[in-house]
């Protein structure tokens, strides 16, 4: 589907799972825009290496976007200004909100600015994120996180938790509030331990974030 540079970039530099792009795209109800998803994200990812191969500096507080942040901004809005299903439109906003994103601060940016509300490329990290304050943590920490009851039925957990119950709680019951699949009676908190060692990102201001390694989630339960 994709050339094999974009797929690399996608999957290597962004960490995204391009699988959760080509299962989205190619859904009945994206099929007249499928190319258009496909051509846009070739010229994003072409954008964003023309502008770290200039060697010029990412200016974070100039309120100034860079020129691939331009580009994908532009070449994003010339095809939404013609889109009228909902359901089209938020699709080709995501992937630009994600290459915009990366294009202004690389993977830092992408991960912590993801939208969660609607579908958003998936972003798996594999690796520590700089910078971060895991050094602040506790050996062993306590971690929770607000998701749907499918998500601990399924033992399908994401890597975003957080060292606060209180967040948790809010990411479980308020926060998605507003959005048609919200049930209420189908969202649960969870709790767990797990080891500093295997942290991949923190950030203990606003939502006390902690990034995890799914695969090293042990004994997870419903926060009672």
């Amino acid at each position: 589907m994709f050339q094999s540079s974009d797929y690399d970039f996608m999957s290597e530099n962004m960490k995204i799972d391009v699988i959760s792009i080509e299962s989205k795209i190619s859904e009945p109800f994206f099929a007249a825009y499928k190319s258009i998803a496909i051509e846009s994200i070739h010229a994003f990812i072409e954008a964003i290496k023309g502008f770290e191969a200039s060697g010029k500096k990412r200016e974070l507080y100039s309120g100034v976007d860079n020129e691939a942040e331009e580009y994908i901004n532009s070449y994003a809005l010339n095809h939404l200004g013609n889109v009228e299903d909902t359901n089209i439109y938020q699709v080709l906003d995501a992937l630009r909100h994600a290459f915009v994103s990366y294009a202004y601060n690389g993977l830092r940016q992408l991960y912590t600015r993801q939208e969660n509300e609607g579908w958003y490329p998936r972003i798996v990290l594999t690796e520590i994120l700089m910078p971060n304050d895991i050094d602040s943590l506790d050996e062993v920490i306590t971690i929770y996180r607000g998701c749907g009851y499918c998500d601990f039925k399924n033992r399908k957990y994401g890597q975003a938790w957080t060292t606060s119950l209180k967040i948790a709680q809010d990411f479980a019951y308020v926060h998605y509030a507003g959005q048609d699949w919200f049930r209420k009676d189908k969202r649960t908190v969870l709790v767990t331990k797990y080891s500093r060692d295997d942290v991949l990102f923190s950030d203990q201001s606003i939502e006390f974030e902690v990034v995890v390694n799914v695969n090293k989630l042990e004994n997870v339960q419903i926060y009672t």
